[in-house]
């Protein structure tokens, strides 16, 4: 009996002496507690560093911090000490990570919570209820993220702005120097666009341009990008493969067999039936999804999120080429959460067991069907 009472003086002891310090309180936070991925939020910050002031050596020290945080918390406070921090930032100096934590906490993203001896610990009191946690508080930095991503869609916004303006100022020149081929606004022009330019700077140098119009441009059409159908081959080379007579006939009965079956269920998607029937993915996005490119860009983002690796997605790609893959990413984004292995299920009706009679056209419209009615079970 004393050896068994040693025993269970230990493993209580062991217990308490490795118990996670942000879950001791019993108020355990689900995995999906809203707080948003890390690289997420590394990569909005990287996109809104220019309205921040951040450079990127602080954005990687920041990082490394978020890094030191348990997935499931109720509080956002690194205890990692400055040994730590060094390491995870490939070795730079103690002063570094000092110099950026005092940025950090300048622009408003982080405050420090010094102790007597400036160690970063924790101390809990199951008496009071209360917690003593002295560190770097990042809960500046997570009350303030719809800001940031709000100034990261800003940046990107005026980004793609400059972008299409620098390739217009392009085309005005090359215009004006086929009318007059001395003209030396249009010469000086191209050697501006060397350097890099504001979105102030570029409608500067656009109005002093002569120029009536460009031919190449036209006004959007909402209703083109719309329409834009998923395609098998998606702007992929295709061989013509000579197929024989009974081939043709044979595929052509599966063809009505499955026509009959479900006349429409395979018709290309638009844009506003992908929104519609995925509104949890279209969520995540910081701007507004008007064409395919934004589909397929986005789905590259979410794809890392629910577990889905790039050689997958490009396996994924291959076979069902780029919009299909992207429109298979935001629907399992719907009910990802109700997959055991997002991966695996993704690499099994893309390009595994299930590829042969998987469909992402159908299971859009299916995914739809249960917008419109929320008591129907995919």
């Amino acid at each position: 009996m004393p050896f068994t009472s040693g025993c269970r003086e230990k493993n209580m002891a062991f217990r308490q002496a490795t118990a996670p310090s942000g879950l001791r309180t019993g108020e355990l936070l689900s995995a999906d507690n809203s707080i948003p991925e890390r690289h997420i939020i590394v990569a909005t910050l990287r996109k809104a560093a220019p309205r921040l002031g951040l450079s990127a050596s602080v954005i990687s020290t920041l990082d490394a911090m978020l890094s030191c945080l348990a997935p499931k918390r109720n509080h956002h406070t690194v205890f990692a000490s400055n040994a730590t921090l060094t390491f995870r930032r490939n070795g730079i100096s103690d002063r570094t990570i000092r110099r950026h934590a005092a940025t950090l906490q300048e622009i408003g993203l982080l405050v420090r919570h010094d102790s007597a001896n400036r160690k970063r610990f924790t101390k809990h009191s199951s008496h009071e209820g209360k917690t003593l946690r002295f560190g770097f508080d990042l809960t500046p930095l997570f009350d303030r993220l719809h800001e940031i991503a709000a100034l990261a869609a800003e940046v990107m916004q005026e980004r793609e702005q400059v972008d299409y303006l620098r390739a217009k100022i392009r085309a005005a020149a090359n215009e004006c120097l086929t009318e007059n081929p001395s003209d030396e606004m249009a010469l000086s022009t191209f050697r501006i666009l060397r350097r890099k330019l504001s979105l102030e700077d570029c409608e500067r140098i656009l109005s002093e341009l002569v120029i009536s119009e460009i031919a190449a441009e036209s006004t959007n059409d909402p209703s083109s990008s719309l329409t834009t159908t998923m395609t098998a081959s998606d702007g992929q080379f295709v061989r013509h493969h000579h197929k024989s007579n009974k081939e043709l006939i044979d595929k052509e009965k599966v063809a009505l067999k499955n026509e009959k079956l479900s006349p429409t269920s395979d018709a290309p998607i638009s844009i506003p039936e992908l929104l519609f029937a995925c509104p949890v993915a279209a969520e995540f996005s910081l701007k507004g999804i008007e064409t395919m490119h934004d589909v397929v860009s986005h789905a590259r983002t979410l794809a890392p999120m629910i577990g889905i690796t790039s050689q997958s997605y490009e396996a994924a790609h291959k076979r069902l080429g780029a919009l299909r893959a992207a429109a298979t990413v935001w629907a399992i984004m719907q009910f990802h959460d109700r997959i055991r292995a997002v991966g695996a299920y993704f690499r099994s009706i893309t390009t595994g067991s299930k590829s042969a009679d998987f469909s992402p056209e159908r299971l859009i419209r299916r995914l739809a069907t249960a917008q419109s009615y929320p008591s129907m079970n995919l």
